[in-house]
């Protein structure tokens, strides 16, 4: 099962993309955590593009405001008719990128993850997803947001 993420992290949280995709792999799901910074403002690279060709969804974590980068993938994403998931921190929850999507998903430390992962999965059984799919990708739903729970609590 193949991954792409698609995220919005300040730089100090970028270390949760690497912890995910190192909790994904151990699950094993391929998760392709691809680049950020200055220089990857411009279109995705081919190697982005071909890692996006070749998942079976597309995980968008919206922690900050959507860089080009991220704005740029989810609209390569739309353009293939991928399936995406949109996981957004509940304060950007009105950013025009997201009107885009069919199903946007938000997250709040004050919320229960575990409702957050039972509405993805229903939204992947929508999808049509295989069931071992759809159990992936909640368990890989799970762990993120257990990180997120975690860097938010770590920094209050």
């Amino acid at each position: 099962f193949r991954v792409f993420l698609s995220y919005s992290l300040d730089p100090g949280e970028q270390a949760l993309a690497w912890r995910l995709q190192t909790l994904a792999a151990a699950h094993g799901i391929e998760l392709y955590v691809p680049p950020r910074g200055p220089a990857y403002a411009a279109l995705p690279s081919a190697g982005v593009t071909t890692a996006m060709d070749r998942s079976d969804c597309v995980l968008a974590v919206i922690n900050t405001k959507a860089d080009a980068g991220v704005r740029k993938e989810l609209k390569y994403a739309l353009a293939k008719k991928m399936i995406v998931i949109p996981i957004v921190r509940s304060d950007l929850a009105g950013h025009p990128l997201l009107a885009q999507f069919p199903r946007v998903f938000i997250f709040s430390p004050y919320d229960n993850p575990g409702k957050l992962e039972t509405e993805i999965v229903e939204f992947l059984r929508e999808q049509q997803l295989s069931k071992e799919k759809r159990q992936a990708m909640g368990a890989l739903v799970a762990l993120g947001l257990g990180l997120l729970l975690l860097f938010s609590l770590a920094e209050k």
